[in-house]
């Protein structure tokens, strides 16, 4: 029997902490006012600006308050407006991102972008096959044991 530690899971377990962990020394290193996972709320309402908290919560796999701290501190930062609204019945508070923003999302996009090509070069491998073999075990993962972050 293989060790749990020799496995798969365990080493994009501890992958995942070492990219998240070098992401953040990117951030630092590069002294943007915002953190990787405000960056990643900035990603997520550029590409859907439409969407509610409880969807972007379920998509970066935050919950809810925490999603919501995000959203505060962006707002606090005046690179998100927040507006209430209406969904039929329900009142709902439409996250847009504000001039500055998306002045300061550009520049953080393009010095990743310069970071990720960087990186690509040295590792030989297919990186758009690797994202979606493993948006392939996210998804099973999820399906198999009903993983909610709530």
């Amino acid at each position: 029997m293989e060790h749990y530690t020799k496995s798969l899971p365990y080493e994009l377990e501890l992958t995942s902490r070492v990219l998240h962990e070098a992401a953040k020394c990117f951030f630092e290193q590069n002294k943007f006012p915002i953190s990787q996972e405000e960056f990643t709320i900035l990603d997520c309402l550029y590409m859907y600006p439409d969407i509610i908290q409880i969807e972007l919560a379920k998509l970066i796999f935050k919950g809810r308050a925490h999603t919501g701290r995000f959203l505060k501190s962006l707002e606090e930062k005046g690179l998100i407006e927040r507006t209430p609204g209406k969904s039929g019945s329900k009142i709902i508070i439409k996250s847009t991102i504000t001039p500055k923003g998306l002045e300061l999302y550009k520049q953080i996009s393009r010095a990743l972008d310069e970071h990720i090509q960087s990186a690509n070069s040295i590792v030989s491998i297919d990186i758009k096959n690797v994202i979606k073999m493993l948006q392939t075990i996210r998804e099973d993962a999820i399906k198999q044991f009903n993983i909610k972050f709530e």
